[in-house]
């Protein structure tokens, strides 16, 4: 929903500045219906929901950017202007998502994990999202582990289940239970939430079509992986390889990372048990939460804190490096509520949630490994060749442009005097995206994931400096 400059919107864009907020709605309305005239009936009228709580917010970014561009406003006018808009929008837009849930729920989630890229009042409402979505209650899990486990096999989670789920998201909830002794983690996936995830993607995907192409191509392929998340079963086999990959391996560092055992037998498409991991807590909010208490006048400490962090989080890039260019099996999704300090120790963390798990066939990783030596060693030429092999494409073929597009999605984020988006938005504007490497978005997200913790830490890498050695492993190896 933040805003782009594309030629196709310049119309609206015109119209737009000269709206009331009233009027505005009314456009929302008429735009949302007419590009849903050819969908089925059921689930339109959410779609229609979706577009006349987006469009309007779209609309009042475009004002403020067609202002600046005709000199109505300075820039520090629209800067200002900007700011309250942030404050304004960041309340619509959490307010919708609780609202609707669905995949909106999960999008907010990965828009709460950029506050490189995305607005600081947007990444502030949306961070209760990682936590802190409403659950369903204990009655409802309970029905569809009897559906999907049988009597005999439900029976044994059922009787020992916690009622208060210890976690929630826009799929499902979590619940605890105990198995012979020992705690188990039960995930429970809600009856209906593939069918709509499928139509809230879909509407997403026609948003950002019309008015934000820039993003269109990377959508489609996490709108893929987000589907690829409803067959539990798969989850269940991602968590024992990647755990046993992990294992086969030495500690990265002084850092252990521990991921959950999985129970097949106790596993079906909608349900998912798995080892508990007790005594956590996110990693971001354990890092806040210390600096927190250190005493004002303490710069020692503060220094030892920021000294471990950065060791920790080092660290856990190192760990998805390694997954994704040795192994070629990864958490497509490592946003900040799945990543966990155990017993109050960064030293130990522990990594859940394995639903999007990626695999990249063995050409491609090694294609991959190329591109991250040769950004690590900015070797510009060779990245771009690199890039470009893979199948990302422009309409020009800039060079300049594929090389910052290749940095961005395995390096670094964009450092510069523009916001990151405006930057994002300046790229496509002067080179518009064709095509991209679809098997490499999840890697990029990965990347782009694990910035923005690191972001919210107040930290910043090169990660294809950390990730170089992993790809020279992987090619010697090959």
């Amino acid at each position: 929903m933040t805003p782009s400059s594309s030629p196709r919107s310049n119309n609206f864009i015109r119209i737009g500045a000269l709206l009331k907020t009233r009027e505005s709605r009314k456009l929302a309305l008429y735009a949302g219906g007419a590009a849903f005239v050819g969908s089925k009936l059921h689930g339109v009228s959410r779609s229609f929901d979706f577009w006349s709580r987006a469009f309007p917010i779209w609309l009042r970014y475009r004002r403020i950017d067609w202002q600046r561009r005709s000199g109505n406003l300075s820039d520090a006018e629209a800067r200002s202007r900007l700011e309250d808009l942030h404050e304004k929008a960041a309340d619509d837009i959490l307010n919708a998502i609780l609202h609707m849930r669905g995949a909106y729920v999960k999008i907010g989630q990965v828009m709460s994990s950029r506050p490189d890229v995305i607005p600081k009042a947007w990444v502030e409402r949306l961070s209760s999202l990682q936590d802190d979505v409403p659950g369903r209650g204990g009655e409802i899990a309970k029905k569809q582990i009897r559906k999907e486990l049988g009597a005999s096999k439900s029976k044994r989670l059922i009787e020992t289940l916690v009622e208060e789920q210890i976690g929630a998201a826009a799929t499902g909830q979590v619940h605890r239970a105990r198995l012979d002794g020992k705690d188990v983690c039960v995930k429970v996936q809600y009856p209906e939430a593939e069918g709509l995830y499928k139509k809230d993607l879909a509407t997403v995907r026609l948003f950002l079509k019309l008015l934000q192409p820039e993003w269109s191509p990377v959508m489609a392929e996490i709108s893929r992986r987000f589907l690829s998340e409803f067959d539990f079963r798969n989850e269940a086999v991602a968590l024992g390889e990647v755990r046993a990959n992990l294992k086969s391996r030495p500690r990265i560092d002084d850092v252990d990372v521990e991921v959950p055992e999985p129970l097949p037998d106790l596993s079906s498409k909608k349900i998912v048990t798995m080892q508990y991991l007790p005594n956590s807590e996110k990693l971001a909010d354990w890092g806040k939460a210390r600096a927190a208490t250190l005493p004002r006048y303490a710069p020692w400490s503060g220094y030892l804190l920021r000294r471990r962090l950065r060791r920790t989080v080092v660290a856990l890039l190192a760990y998805h490096g390694q997954e994704i260019l040795l192994d070629g099996v990864f958490n497509g999704d490592p946003h900040p509520g799945n990543l966990l300090v155990l017993d109050n120790d960064p030293r130990r963390i522990g990594l859940i949630d394995y639903g999007q798990t990626t695999r990249l066939e063995k050409k491609r990783r090694l294609l991959l490994c190329e591109l991250i030596i040769a950004l690590a060693d900015k070797d510009e030429t060779r990245a771009v060749e690199i890039f470009t092999k893979a199948g990302f494409k422009t309409k020009k073929m800039d060079k300049s442009i594929v090389f910052q597009w290749a940095d961005l999605w395995f390096n670094a984020d964009y450092v510069g005097p523009l916001n990151p988006q405006s930057h994002i938005e300046k790229l496509n504007k002067f080179d518009p995206i064709k095509d991209v490497p679809e098997d490499w978005v999840m890697a990029a997200r990965v990347r782009m994931l694990l910035g923005g913790l690191a972001s919210h830490l107040g930290m910043s890498f090169k990660v294809a400096e950390i990730w170089k050695p992993f790809a020279e492993e992987a090619l010697e190896n090959a």
